[in-house]
């Protein structure tokens, strides 16, 4: 049974215009990376003893590392925060020659609060030029007996009180499972 995502939210902090700044930057701009996520088809099965999201988060990694987005954008080798650590993101684009990179965290695991820190200190590590964090809106849609899956709108308020001070974008997907061939 193939997942769709047939839903895309987005939210912006410090502000929609600090986001499409650096995005633009890179010339990717918001609604460009999320019509990339919206319409994507992960194919795996629903397996009984795996968590499907596991499948999904991957799915969508590999996805987003094969979209041609254009304009000089290329999916980096370099997905590290920092050159301290060895804390690595799920995808990082480049783009033309820029020292700073954009940083996609898919996260269907309940440690959303471990992106936050590594885009903080990609940030202070002058590396991070945006962050996009890909997270459900409804953790039942993809997979119901996983209950501690973060979901959109309660990350929301956190990181509304949290107050970045790095441009963040915040997806939410939605979608359904679908019987038959995607």
């Amino acid at each position: 049974m193939a997942f769709k995502i047939t839903n895309v939210k987005a939210t912006f902090f410090p502000s929609e215009e600090a986001v499409a700044s650096a995005l633009n930057t890179f010339g990717l701009p918001a609604e460009r990376f999320g019509e990339a996520l919206d319409g994507f088809v992960c194919s795996a099965p629903v397996v009984a003893s795996r968590g499907y999201q596991q499948d999904l988060a991957a799915g969508l990694e590999a996805h987003l590392g094969s979209v041609a987005f254009g304009n000089g954008i290329t999916v980096s080798w370099d997905r590290t925060y920092s050159e301290a650590l060895n804390e690595r993101a799920d995808v990082t684009f480049a783009s033309n020659g820029h020292k700073q990179r954009v940083f996609v965290e898919i996260e269907f695991r309940p440690n959303v609060e471990k992106d936050l820190v590594n885009f903080q200190i990609g940030h202070n590590a002058g590396r991070l030029a945006a962050a996009i964090l890909i997270l459900a809106c409804d953790r039942n849609e993809i997979n119901a007996a996983y209950t501690t899956m973060p979901e959109f709108w309660k990350f929301v308020g956190v990181i509304r009180e949290l107050r970045p001070g790095y441009p963040l974008m915040v997806c939410g997907i939605g979608g359904e499972h679908m019987t038959g061939a995607p």
